[in-house]
């Protein structure tokens, strides 16, 4: 009834770049087994978790795991595996020790890495082999993305999928070399048991060496080339229309015409999907389009995948009919798929698909809501080593909560007259639309909710009784960006102002207390520590959530705060040589390759979130910059795009913006926008731009942006020196406005060796925002023509240019 490895994945351009760099006879191969283990028996077979603890209650095993935060890995922490986390220490001592590294990948909710812990890791026999033949490290998927995705690209280029645990070994210099998901204790049904994996590998590694180094480096070569749009094509001419249009057929090939949602079982919601199909139905205007949305949407809310008592969805349905799923609750799964009933209510004005959206997040603030405002990762499948444990039901437990009298109503509304569906108990689901029973029983759909409501809650109220499944509370920040998005889109909405809360103080909590000491964001927290550098998803999907919140609001810090943060994350992130952005920092350790991790999977690419981004500030300031960021983004993976559209869902929805505004950046015609002005000597030193923001009927925002050359600065204002010119905007005293306020940012102090004392000075990319009104004696006037002077003088090490004014003309 459940997915055998975990989530798996394949991607086609992945195997297409495999196919061009592998010889056709794969590595493993030589070991006589490969790939995914049938873990069909996987539950049963094998040696039971050995006993871990001694007769006094203390623990019989403690390794290096016991001082991380991660609920994940604490839970392996007393195996007698003789665990790492990733770091400096482990693979020190992989090429200390010349040993071979296993690798093991997971995460808290997830059910087969849970059975490989409790049958494989637990047991001492086995322990015995990996400390003796490996150095084991242990990676909570969700700490480490970057790690993850490199590894799990490994075992789809070996295996043709990929799932968790993700299990792969590599040498000491990191080239993976064998990968599998899940492997049993034991050998079964013909395919190996993890001892005699552990034992051949070994031997490879030994006796084989060579071999096994030249394969790895060649799996290497097509990760980099997989993860970083290597083969994808940048010129203009391939980022064309016929991305999307391409991408829509095939989602129409894989749509499932009876119960919606796209491809065969295990069915995930592919909430991306669903987003770029309501995009183009508002473009073009295809019924169609938005049929195959609602009708997911309907089937979706009808089945077992969402919790019909507590509100919110479940990771994914074993089967076609939604009706059966694996039960873990994702954050980023909630927090996409309320933005998207409220998307669909916002088209069609169904009462279902707002009733969806506001029980997920009636769920999401009663169970996965931290103090300090912070939305928690994840809660688990299972309870007592039974998967579902918590959430499903028998006919007796229903009526010894509810009596036998409204039970019957509750248990013919939600499936179990019909008989049990999951070992041998209920999941409820929505066998027919509540609006058809409603009419079966004399009433109108919204009196049967209502009368359904409190036998609900007091079946909520009995489960919460039960041992509930463990809750990961650690706190990720592109997870959180998610979510306040879509609360900001539920304020917007509803006027909710639970939701413009809960968002506003999520947002709050990461800005003021998930950043490091230089004011860059951290991925993680969890018990008041701060846990990795963040990735390129956690500035772009924060980004998106204040871009919500500004939309939603329209309370200016959040815009700024979305800028300030867009214009580090490009400081951080960017490839200048290619394009495109980088997934980790420059400079991170112990890492094989420098990713860009173009594809969506269960979230969205960060470079497709960002994109979007970018063209949004571009729209909402006019400063063309995000515009070409942007648009060098989508040309950067348009090639990838066209060989492997499926992954690239959300980027072709920003692909579609892309288009919508073209014409505008590219005719210089959008309102507000100010064309570079340069000076300078022979090269251009100082680059300026300006962008307006309305601020009310007579007053207007305007930002000033300097693009300052490197080894170049101009004084700060105020300047260090009273013989030192400050750079300063001004107003002529005839013209019709006046300053409000002038923002100067504080300077950098920096040590030059022609003066004694260190100077006060702005270096690299600054903004001076500013605030103007109109004078008293002039009425509002829209197109009323504004000129602005900025003055500033260039210096670098040796000299200083003269002093330059530069003209501004702006628009009210």
């Amino acid at each position: 009834m459940r997915e055998q490895y975990g989530w798996r994945r394949k991607f086609p351009f992945v195997l297409f770049v495999s196919r061009m760099i592998l010889p056709t006879s794969v590595f493993c191969a030589a070991i006589s087994f490969c790939g995914m283990v049938d873990v069909s028996a996987a539950a049963s077979d094998g040696h039971e978790q050995q006993e871990l603890k001694n007769p006094d209650g203390t623990w019989k095993w403690t390794n290096k795991l016991i001082n991380e935060t991660s609920p994940y890995l604490l839970l392996h922490a007393h195996n007698p595996v003789d665990w790492y986390p990733w770091g400096t220490e482990a693979l020190e001592r992989a090429k200390a020790e010349d040993k071979a590294i296993f690798l093991s990948v997971g995460y808290s909710t997830c059910y087969w890495c849970h059975v490989m812990e409790r049958k494989v890791f637990a047991d001492a026999d086995i322990a015995a082999m990996m400390n003796e033949m490996y150095i084991n490290i242990k990676v909570d998927r969700e700490e480490r993305p970057d790690i993850d995705e490199i590894y799990m690209t490994a075992t789809q280029i070996m295996t043709g999928g990929g799932g968790w645990p993700n299990s792969v070994f590599l040498t000491p210099d990191l080239h993976p070399f064998y990968a599998g998901t899940y492997f049993p204790p034991v050998d079964s049904h013909g395919r190996p048991g993890f001892p005699r994996v552990l034992k051949a590998l070994h031997d490879h590694w030994v006796n084989r060496r060579d071999e096994v180094i030249e394969h790895g480096m060649k799996i290497t070569e097509v990760i980099r080339q997989a993860t970083g749009g290597a083969l994808g094509e940048t010129d203009e001419s391939r980022l064309e229309m016929e991305l999307v249009t391409s991408a829509i057929e095939g989602l129409r090939s894989t749509y499932n015409p009876a119960y919606g949602g796209f491809g065969d079982a295990p069915l995930f919601p592919s909430p991306t999907n669903l987003e770029l199909l309501l995009n183009e139905y508002d473009r073009e205007k295809d019924d169609n389009l938005l049929e195959m949305v609602t009708h997911t949407l309907d089937m979706m809310a009808y089945g077992g995948i969402y919790d019909q008592i507590g509100g919110g969805f479940h990771r994914y349905s074993v089967d076609a009919k939604w009706l059966v799923p694996h039960f873990e609750k994702m954050l980023y799964d909630n927090a996409q798929l309320a933005k998207v009933y409220l998307l669909a209510y916002q088209r069609t004005q169904e009462p279902l698909y707002l009733r969806v959206a506001e029980e997920t997040f009636d769920f999401v603030f009663r169970e996965m809501t931290s103090p300090e405002g912070g939305f928690y990762s994840a809660i688990d499948a299972e309870t007592d080593a039974e998967e579902g444990k918590y959430y499903v039901w028998t006919e007796k437990e229903i009526r010894d909560v509810l009596g036998r009298r409204k039970s019957k109503l509750l248990m013919k509304v939600y499936g179990v007259t019909k008989g049990p569906n999951f070992e041998g108990k209920n999941v409820l689901y929505l066998p027919t639309p509540i609006a058809s029973v409603a009419n079966e029983e004399g009433k109108s759909e919204g009196e049967l909710l209502t009368r359904l409501e409190p036998l609900k809650e007091k079946l909520l109220h009995a489960r919460e009784k039960r041992e509930r499944p463990l809750l990961d509370t650690k706190v990720i920040v592109n997870w959180n960006g998610l979510m306040i998005d879509a609360l900001a889109l539920g304020y917007e909405v509803l006027e909710d102002a639970r939701y413009q809360d809960a968002a506003e103080q999520a947002a709050t909590f990461i800005l003021e207390k998930m950043k490091n000491s230089k004011g860059q964001l951290m991925h993680t927290y969890r018990d008041g520590i701060l846990k990795y550098d963040g990735f390129l998803d956690d500035y772009a999907f924060l980004v998106r959530g204040l871009l919500g919140l500004y939309q939603a609001t329209g309370e200016k810090h959040w815009l700024s705060e979305a800028r300030a943060l867009t214009d580090t994350m490009v400081e951080l992130f960017w490839d200048d040589a290619d394009g495109a952005f980088y997934f980790t920092l420059e400079g991170a350790n112990h890492l094989l390759v420098r990713t860009k991790k173009p594809y969506d999977s269960a979230i969205p690419s960060g470079n497709a979130v960002a994109a979007n981004n970018l063209l949004s500030l571009a729209d909402l300031t006019g400063t063309f910059r995000y515009f070409e960021f942007a648009e060098k983004t989508l040309q950067s993976f348009a090639g990838m795009m066209s060989k492997s559209s499926g992954g690239f869902m959300h980027m072709l929805l920003a692909a579609n913006r892309y288009w919508d505004v073209l014409p505008f950046f590219t005719q210089q015609k959008i309102a507000n926008f100010v064309p570079p002005l340069t000076t300078g000597t022979e090269t251009d030193v100082v680059k300026v731009s300006a962008s307006v923001l309305p601020a009310g009927k007579f007053r207007i925002d305007v930002e000033i942006h300097l693009e300052i050359a490197e080894g170049w600065h101009v004084n700060a204002n105020p300047a260090s020196q009273d013989m030192l010119i400050p750079t300063s905007v001004s107003l002529d005293p005839d013209a019709p406005a006046e300053f409000v306020s002038v923002d100067y940012p504080e300077g950098e102090i920096v040590h030059f060796d022609f003066s004694g004392e260190s100077l006060s000075v702005y270096e690299g990319t600054i903004t001076i925002p500013t605030t103007i009104k109109l004078k008293s004696n002039i009425s509002e006037e829209k197109d009323l023509p504004l000129d602005l002077q900025l003055r500033y003088q260039a210096c670098n090490d040796l000299i200083c240019l003269e002093p330059k004014t530069i003209q501004i003309r702006v628009r009210k």
